[in-house]
């Protein structure tokens, strides 16, 4: 995981969505598994007195972007702002890749750390390829779904899920044969 000469570390955190409950923007369910693995390996760090920051990449469909509610979390569980960067344009995992690079270019962090969810991952991981980087990845979350008679609806939304992934992956790869990735 780290290591001595991991001097300047970053743990970029992709947004998992959010919802509006009675006017009130809330993360999505998936987002709390990517906040914790991204503290706990944060902690990590810090807990060695070894520097560490958190990107938190995503703006969302709400009125408050992902990166923010993410903020508050991480500030609720001790992270100083001085910890923490807010990329608050991007609307998809194409556009976490490509405004989260911007910043990292910048930056030039020792080691690359990328949570999200494990489903999500491979085709995050090829767009942040994409654009020069080699994040390390940190799944937070694993699904697991059971063989049934019958259809059931847990089964039949992750489904929705992969094949979404599926579809995603297979853009990255012929976008990126074509150049059409920059």
């Amino acid at each position: 995981m780290k290591n001595s000469t991991d001097q300047n570390p970053i743990i970029v955190v992709l947004g998992g969505g959010s919802v509006n409950i009675d006017n009130t923007e809330k993360l999505h369910t998936m987002s709390y598994s990517r906040i914790v693995e991204a503290y706990q390996l944060y902690h990590e760090y810090r807990k060695n007195n070894q520097p560490c920051k958190i990107l938190i990449s995503g703006k969302g469909r709400g009125y408050i972007s992902e990166a923010e509610l993410f903020s508050k979390n991480f500030k609720s569980m001790g992270v100083p702002d001085s910890d923490i960067i807010k990329e608050d344009q991007s609307m998809n995992t194409y556009q976490n890749a490509k405004y989260s690079s911007q910043i990292l270019n910048k930056i030039a962090p020792s080691s690359v750390y990328l949570v999200t969810s494990g489903f999500h991952m491979k085709r995050s991981v090829a767009l942040f390829q994409t654009f020069g980087l080699k994040p390390i990845p940190k799944a937070s979350d694993f699904i697991d779904t059971e063989i049934t008679w019958f259809p059931n609806s847990y089964n039949a939304a992750f489904t929705f899920v992969m094949l979404k992934e599926v579809v995603g992956i297979w853009q990255v790869q012929v976008y990126n044969s074509l150049g059409m990735n920059k």
